[in-house]
């Protein structure tokens, strides 16, 4: 029987939505803390599911009958549409469904190129997913995208707790607007980047801001880099954008012990990443002092560049239908508990300023 692809009816975004919580997925981490509770079970497969997958996303599927073999569930953000979730029932060890398998994203692509608003797509996966999904991506002209590929991790409280150096201040921003000083300072970031590629960067990042405290770093009062704090569970999680002339100083590991002491919280274990890998690269020595050991992220993003012709006006009025009411970027926005009182610097005696405040949860990625 031949594989059928396209855009999922209702009856099969229930379907998708079974495979989802059985395990059939991408993210196992992320589904196995709604399946393993029985109201985010229920809201998810009765409410947000539905209503996600439906109406805010797009699902694609490839079917053999009434048999769901794959399927690819796409979310917007800005310029940037990306993959939500995605799976491959059958093995992609053989040829006849890694071409189905491309066959479903490149619908995904066309998709999204004839929508004629985003111009650039993303491809999530699990760094230890099988090597035939780069394989596949790659033959779909998607690469590698220079993003947090890599991170250092260690205890806290770190080894040191330094104050933050001379001459530098660190100011807490309102996240919802940081979008636009964010992409003015990616370029300082990525120096060797093309315009491109740092607007795809910034593209795909952006809708992380919400969901994260952003402090912006000053070195005599001139605007240097920034810092994104998230939490899960007892893990405090810091991304850390500086410039190459601050790369593997004693400068920028002060002021990762400064953050990390300041914004410790009840956590017990820091993630630290970079944008880059050359980032990476150059300061993973410096801050092994503090205690981190480097490893391979969890998470691989691939991106493309696509063609889109519609105009300003256009790309706006197509935006504006989409359906409102709903992020969307999973999960929406709500208060969380996994955000202690204590997260950000109440109560405590430092050099960041509480002039802004933003406050949210990380992503799903």
């Amino acid at each position: 029987m031949a594989t059928e692809i396209g855009r999922a009816t209702s009856s099969q975004v229930r379907e998708v939505l079974k495979l989802l919580v059985s395990g059939t997925t991408s993210d196992v981490s992320s589904m196995e803390q709604i399946a393993g509770s029985w109201w985010r079970n229920f809201l998810f497969m009765h409410w947000f599911g539905p209503r996600f997958l439906g109406k805010q996303m797009d699902t694609f599927v490839a079917t053999e009958g009434d048999r769901i073999l794959g399927f690819v569930i796409v979310q917007y953000d800005g310029d940037a549409a990306g993959t939500f979730d995605w799976a491959y029932v059958e093995p992609l060890d053989a040829e006849e469904n890694r071409e189905d398998f491309a066959d479903l994203i490149d619908a995904a692509l066309d998709h999204i190129e004839d929508q004629g608003i985003h111009p650039y797509f993303y491809f999530g996966f699990a760094t230890a997913s099988p090597p035939q999904v780069t394989q596949v991506l790659g033959d779909l002209g998607l690469g590698s995208a220079d993003y947090q590929n890599s991170q250092l991790v260690g205890e806290l409280p770190l080894a040191d707790t330094s104050e933050i150096p001379e001459g530098f201040r660190i100011s807490t921003q309102i996240s919802a607007r940081f979008g636009a000083r964010m992409s003015e300072l990616l370029p300082s970031v990525y120096p060797e980047a093309s315009a491109e590629e740092t607007e795809m960067i910034a593209a795909i990042h952006s809708s992380t801001l919400r969901s994260s405290k952003v402090f912006l770093i000053l070195q005599e009062e001139t605007e240097a880099g920034f810092v994104q704090q998230f939490r899960w569970r007892d893990e405090l999680r810091l991304l850390i954008a500086l410039p190459p002339r601050l790369w593997g100083t004693d400068s920028e590991r002060q002021i990762v012990a400064h953050m990390a002491s300041t914004l410790q919280g009840k956590t017990t274990r820091l993630r630290l990443r970079t944008f880059s890998d050359s980032h990476m690269d150059k300061s993973r020595q410096s801050l092994a002092r503090l205690g981190l050991d480097w490893q391979q992220a969890p998470w691989q993003r691939w991106v493309v560049a696509l063609e889109t012709e519609a105009t300003s006006g256009e790309t706006a009025e197509k935006e504006e239908s989409r359906p409102k009411g709903y992020d969307s970027v999973w999960p929406p926005e709500s208060p969380d508990s996994s955000q202690d009182s204590d997260a950000g610097t109440e109560g405590r005696s430092t050099q960041i300023d509480d002039q802004e405040s933003g406050e949210g949860h990380e992503g799903k990625r």
